[in-house]
C-alpha cells in the first residue's frame, strides 16, 4: 500500500480543468499532458466504474459525445473502453487518443510531477460502489512522492463510502452547483476539507462566510480572467479552468 505518500498541500490557484481541454481532448494524456506543457501544477480529473468494476477516466455517463458510440460506461468492459478513441472527436490530430485507467494516469502525474484533484464521477446507482473502489486504487496505488490527491464529487454516498478507505489525511471536498444554505452543516457531517462550487452561481456573501471558516473554496469552470479576479478577491484559492494558458505565464 502506498501510505507513505505527502500529505496534500493546497492545490494551486490555477488546476487545468479535465486537463487542458480547451485545446486537447478533456480527460486524456495528452490534455494532462498538455496542461504540464503550458505551466499548469495540477489537474483535475472525473472517474467511473467499467462493467466489470474497473477505474477509468471519463466524464459522462455514456460514450455518445466522445466516442460517438452508443451505450453506458457501466455497459463496457474495461478492456474494450481502453481501444476506443476519445480524440477524434475534438481534432483529427488527436485521433488514436484512448480512454484510460486511474491507474495509467497515476503514472504520468508520477512522471510529470503534477498534483491532481480526482472527482468521483458515479454511474447511476453505483455510487457508493464507486467511491469504495477509488478509494482503494489511491491507497493502494498513489505514487509515494506526490501529494496525495483531492477527492470531490457531487455525489454525497460516494465521499461518504470513500472516507474509511481513503488514505489519513486525504483532502475530501463537496461540489455543489449552488452552495446550499446548510453548507456548513453539510462540511461539518462528511468531514470535508473544501468546497468545490460552480462560479457563476456563487456569491460574495457566500464565498467569504466559508471562506472565513477557513475552509477552501474552489470554482468551476472559469474560463475568464476578469471572472477569476474577481472570485480571487472574494478568497476562492483555486479555479478550474479549460485554458490554464490564460492564466499562468508562458513557458
Amino acid at each position: 500500500m502506498t501510505t507513505s505518500a505527502p500529505a496534500p498541500g493546497p492545490l494551486p490557484r490555477i488546476v487545468a480543468h479535465r486537463g487542458a481541454s480547451g485545446s486537447a481532448p478533456e480527460n486524456t494524456l495528452a490534455a494532462f499532458r498538455r496542461a504540464h506543457a503550458l505551466g499548469a501544477a495540477a489537474v483535475e480529473f472525473d472517474c467511473k466504474l467499467s462493467g466489470d468494476g474497473r477505474i477509468v477516466v471519463h466524464h459522462d455517463e455514456t460514450l455518445r459525445r466522445t466516442a460517438r458510440l452508443e451505450g453506458r460506461i457501466r455497459d463496457w468492459q474495461a478492456a474494450d473502453l481502453l481501444h476506443l478513441d476519445v480524440g477524434a472527436w475534438f481534432a483529427s490530430e488527436f485521433a488514436g487518443e484512448t480512454i484510460q485507467l486511474l491507474r495509467n494516469v497515476m503514472v504520468l502525474l508520477d512522471e510529470l510531477g503534477m498534483q491532481a484533484n480526482i472527482e468521483f464521477k458515479p454511474c447511476a446507482g453505483l455510487e457508493a460502489e464507486t467511491g469504495r473502489a477509488i478509494a482503494h486504487e489511491i491507497a493502494d496505488y498513489w505514487p509515494a512522492h506526490l501529494p496525495l490527491p483531492v477527492v470531490s464529487s457531487f455525489s454525497q454516498a460516494a465521499l461518504a463510502a470513500a472516507a474509511e478507505f481513503l488514505p489519513a489525511k486525504t483532502a475530501k471536498a463537496m461540489i455543489w452547483r449552488h452552495v446550499p444554505k446548510n453548507w456548513a452543516e453539510s462540511v461539518e457531517r462528511l468531514s470535508l476539507d473544501a468546497v468545490h462550487c460552480l462560479a457563476y452561481s456563487l456569491d460574495e456573501p457566500t464565498a467569504r462566510a466559508i471562506v472565513e471558516r477557513s475552509i477552501p473554496l474552489r470554482c468551476f469552470t472559469v474560463n475568464d480572467p476578469a471572472v477569476a479576479e474577481r472570485l480571487f478577491d472574494w478568497g476562492v484559492s483555486s479555479i478550474f479552468t479549460d485554458f490554464p494558458e490564460r492564466f499562468l505565464p508562458p513557458r
